[in-house]
């Protein structure tokens, strides 16, 4: 089952006693620090982790074995945000990190959490008139996983994409694979 973070803060405010409200978020805060932190240990460095999961607009999403959220019972996670600006004719949701438990890896886990946000994206846009897209910088060694998925690389250079560039440590020398899908 699927669980998004911004569903999961409305429960623990509407079901939590007002005096246990913010120690709840504060630990879910803390859970979403070690989840991405235990998954991403040795590939992908801390600092980048924290600086996404500290930036309000970015939201997490979990892939869950239990059919009530519990942290630990999550095989896969995911980092996105959703830019909706005004006078643009594009919804962009950018996929910052997705990421699975070592153990759980090649099972589909990923896929089956990729599946749900897919279906969220379509159904919170379904009444827009505006293009919706979700983009990527995928690194090269799953950059075919996402092609199958069905993603097209687009770009090799965050120029287009301020928002992924803000959180990635740039390097001229580096090739950067952006990937798009297309949902409408």
């Amino acid at each position: 089952m699927i669980f998004f973070s911004d569903d999961i803060r409305n429960k623990i405010i509407d079901d939590t006693p007002v005096d246990e409200i913010m120690d709840k978020l504060e630990k879910f805060k803390n859970d979403n620090e070690m989840i991405f932190t235990y998954f991403n240990y040795g590939s992908i460095g801390i600092d980048y982790i924290q600086n996404l999961l500290n930036y309000e607009i970015n939201k997490t999403a979990f892939y869950c074995t239990e059919e009530t959220f519990v942290i630990r019972s999550c095989p896969s996670c995911m980092i996105y945000s959703k830019q909706n600006k005004k006078n643009s004719d594009m919804i962009m949701y950018y996929l910052m990190v997705i990421s699975t438990d070592k153990e759980f890896r090649g099972q589909g886990y990923a896929t089956k959490l990729l599946n749900g946000f897919v279906e969220r994206v379509k159904e919170e846009t379904k009444t827009s008139k505006k293009k919706v897209k979700i983009v990527l910088s995928s690194i090269d060694e799953v950059v075919s996983y996402y092609q199958k998925y069905g993603f097209e690389v687009v770009d090799c250079s965050f120029e287009n994409y301020p928002y992924l560039k803000c959180f990635e440590k740039y390097d001229d020398d580096k090739l950067y694979t952006v990937m798009e899908l297309n949902i409408k």
